[in-house]
């Protein structure tokens, strides 16, 4: 039987790589105060793209919309300008 010591030495915890863009999102849920029914989309386009999220953020902190649809819309948006036609 092996102690209770030698056995709390063994579990090693592991450490949970976080990426750059799951930060920010991260950080834009917290500065969206309706972020919390839309979170998951929220972190689906910072994985999307992470500078146009980035730059959709920002417009909606200097129009003073801080709105996670105001957010999308933004995004959205830039999605469509930064894709070139057919």
């Amino acid at each position: 039987m092996e102690k209770i010591g030698n056995l709390l030495k063994q579990s090693v915890k592991k450490e949970i790589k976080i990426t750059r863009w799951q930060e920010d999102a991260l950080e834009a849920c917290k500065k969206i105060p309706d972020s919390y029914k839309n979170k998951a989309s929220i972190f689906r386009k910072f994985k999307e793209d992470s500078h146009l999220a980035k730059l959709a953020l920002l417009d909606c902190k200097e129009l003073n919309k801080l709105y996670s649809l105001y957010f999308f819309k933004v995004f959205n948006e830039l999605k469509k300008l930064s894709t070139p036609p057919p």
